[in-house]
């Protein structure tokens, strides 16, 4: 895509010239929204890009739909993980997990890959099985639809990009504390420098520690953050870059619905309620490592490199409640079942090499990119083990003791390798001010090792698109998108439970229309996906089985209308239709988890005599969705609403101390969180609170 090449040329030409430390910084600025002393107030609106090569990229020159939730906004929510960023978005959804575990997100009707579909700063696959912290990072990314030009193989879903803060022209220090009414309590320390003779050098240090309680019964435990990026502009071609971060948490696993017994209930459980042992484990562990080297050749090529580690391991214990029969259902009588899996381990491998420079051809600049990029996942061989079925009331929980439960002997899950090679060029031809003309194509060679043998897997992935810019502050596109995608791992609940399915083929074409509104970005887009169909049959077995065709629209308006107020408008209507399954049933039946509509606002205002004070307001709607592939158990349309407040005190000496505090859901509205195998209930009532100095 042009705004690929257009970044990856001259963002790293911006980063390698003699003047490169300034058109650096202020970017830098632009994206370090959490400083003020400029006399410039935070803003939800947004003007680079930062997912994937076009990297500081307009994004009125970006021929794709892409969500971003800056920190502003997250600030404003109070938000504490990507649940509370993605929810700004519309047609985003979770499925099969706990929210209070880990997420599992759906975009447009499609899983997003856990191991694929997630990258830190654009480049990095990060591994979603550990909940990703934001308390490090700038804003949150989501690149919509196919992306496999660029990123090769993931579900036309989205790319969830997390940036993360740097240091800035400002220097930073700031302490803070949050909390909740349910007892969590938590503290962290955000401190960043520019330093050396020509302020060359720069490191953005981050740690975070927390008690974690939630509104399940008995359901808390605690979580750790530490991270750090670091620059080095060691000569004027020159620049490097190193982010580091490790993660960990330790919560409970809350039990979820099986599909069995979500068909037999006619309302929804407390949301207070846990099913599963006490102390039952989710613990997880996460490292990420990512480094990358520019260099300018001259003044039209310049040349990149990164490299980086990604890995994760998880313990945890399912526990799945199901009824022992219809007789039971009034009751509530039925029994928990599931396994125990304590070493789970996965590794994400990655390299980039990338070479981009603009051409003159008959008045046209054509602007190049020549890349190769290789992802290697590993899952390491697993053990696991089921334990017998153990009574419980889905009305009144009793508690069980883990240590009482019995299982059998545990079974080997073999582990595999996947290695996504793609060799890629991109050619956007500049055709005047207001027309871009893109043409790309990726050589993807895929290579999967597992217990059952060893295939490779090769296709051509085109791309090709227009961008006409009728004015400064508008731009329309059209593209079409091929790729590959994994049809992803069987859920949690399913026969084949752990099985990852081979790649199939995915077809996007997409429309959109940008205009700059006042402070406000306003966008529309239509979009068009074909891909191979997966879903868990009668039979409870995960497989790849037709086609589905998901389209529909989606509107947004982000930033701010007024000196005093801003918002986060959006909305969605999909039509996600199951096709050639080969069963009448189900053929042209909604994919299941897809609502057809879903809409988010948010709301801030300001007031002209007391600027220091803001107040805010969320509503976030999520229509009807199907449980199951033949569309004859729904999950209810519902909608959430959030309040907040935030206040603003300054003190001698350039010191600031801001006082926020947030509701979630103040109307504890029941609701069903995720679809899929395992059905969760949506979180009840949640009022956080934080303090926060800048020294």
């Amino acid at each position: 895509m042009s705004f690929w090449v257009m970044a990856a040329s001259a963002a790293v030409m911006a980063a390698n010239t003699p003047a490169a430390a300034d058109e650096q910084d202020q970017v830098e600025r632009k994206l370090d929204e959490e400083i003020v002393v400029t006399g410039r107030m935070p803003t939800f609106k947004t003007d680079v890009v930062q997912v994937g090569a076009f990297r500081n990229q307009s994004i009125l020159d970006t021929p794709a739909s892409v969500a971003v939730i800056p920190r502003a906004l997250l600030d404003a929510q109070g938000a504490t993980g990507l649940e509370d960023a993605l929810r700004n978005t519309p047609g985003v959804t979770q499925q099969a997990t706990s929210p209070t575990t880990s997420n599992n997100f759906v975009s447009r009707g499609v899983l997003m890959n856990a191991r694929t579909n997630y990258r830190l700063n654009g480049a990095l696959q990060i591994i979603n099985l550990s909940p990703v912290p934001i308390e490090n990072k700038q804003r949150v990314e989501l690149l919509k639809g196919v992306s496999a030009l660029y990123y090769g193989l993931a579900t036309p879903s989205g790319i969830v990009n997390v940036v993360t803060k740097r240091a800035g022209g400002q220097p930073v220090t700031n302490a803070y504390i949050n909390g909740d009414a349910e007892g969590s309590i938590g503290g962290g320390l955000d401190i960043g420098r520019k330093f050396g003779d020509a302020g060359q050098f720069g490191a953005r240090i981050n740690a975070y520690a927390s008690h974690v309680e939630t509104p399940i019964d008995g359901v808390n435990g605690h979580r750790y953050l530490v991270s750090g990026a670091f620059d080095w502009q060691a000569t004027g071609r020159l620049s490097l870059k190193l982010d580091v971060e490790h993660y960990r948490r330790a919560t409970d696993e809350p039990g979820g619905i099986a599909l069995s017994a979500f068909q037999l209930l006619d309302h929804i459980p407390d949301p207070h309620h846990r099913y599963a042992p006490v102390n039952a484990p989710y613990r997880t562990w996460s490292t990420n490592v990512l480094g990358r080297a520019d260099y300018a050749l001259g003044d039209d090529w310049s040349i990149r490199a990164e490299a980086g580690l990604a890995q994760s391991r998880r313990q945890r214990s399912r526990a799945d409640f199901s009824f022992t029969g219809a007789a039971t259902v009034a009751s509530g009588a039925g029994r928990i079942s599931g396994n125990y899996a304590p070493d789970q381990a996965y590794r994400n491998e990655y390299v980039r090499g990338e070479i981009a420079g603009k051409v003159e051809t008959l008045g046209i600049t054509h602007d190049l990119l020549f890349g190769v990029a290789r992802n290697r996942q590993v899952q390491e061989d697993q053990h696991q083990a089921s334990y017998t079925a153990v009574a419980q009331n889905i009305d009144d929980p009793v508690a069980i003791d883990f240590g009482s439960l019995v299982f059998a002997a545990p079974k080997l899950q073999p582990g595999s390798v996947n290695i996504d090679t793609g060799v890629y060029a991109m050619d956007i031809a500049h055709v005047g001010e207001k027309l871009l003309l893109i043409g790309g194509v990726r050589r993807v060679l895929y290579d999967t090792e597992d217990s059952t043998g060893n295939y490779r897997m090769t296709a051509w992935t085109p791309t090709g698109g227009v961008v006409v810019k009728p004015t400064p502050t508008s731009s329309l596109y059209f593209t079409y998108i091929e790729g590959l995608e994994s049809a992803g791992t069987a859920p949690a609940g399913t026969t084949n439970e752990g099985d990852v399915l081979a790649p199939v083929l995915s077809k996007q074409i997409e429309a959109g229309a940008r205009i700059e509104v006042a402070g406000a970005l306003a966008s529309v887009a239509y979009f068009h996906i074909d891909r191979g169909l997966s879903y868990t049959d009668s039979s409870n077995v995960y497989v790849v089985n037709g086609r589905a065709i998901h389209q529909g629209v989606e509107a947004s308006v982000q930033g701010s209308l007024t000196r005093q107020l801003s918002v986060a408008l959006s909305g969605q209507y999909l039509s996600a239709t199951q096709r050639n399954t080969g069963i009448a049933a189900q053929d042209g039946k909604r994919v299941d988890n897809t609502p057809r509509w879903s809409a988010s606002l948010f709301v801030q205002y300001r007031p002209a005599a007391l600027p220091a004070l803001g107040v805010n307001a969320g509503m976030y709607y999520t229509g009807l969705r199907y449980a199951d592939a033949r569309n004859l158990y729904a999950m209810p349309g519902y909608t959430t609403y959030s309040l907040g407040a935030d206040y603003k005190i300054r003190l001698p000496d350039a010191r600031a101390l801001t006082l926020r505090v947030n509701g979630d859901n103040i109307t504890n509205t029941r609701y069903w969180s995720t679809g899929g195998s395992v059905f969760y209930v949506g979180l009840a009532r949640q009022i956080r609170f934080s303090a926060s100095m800048d020294f």
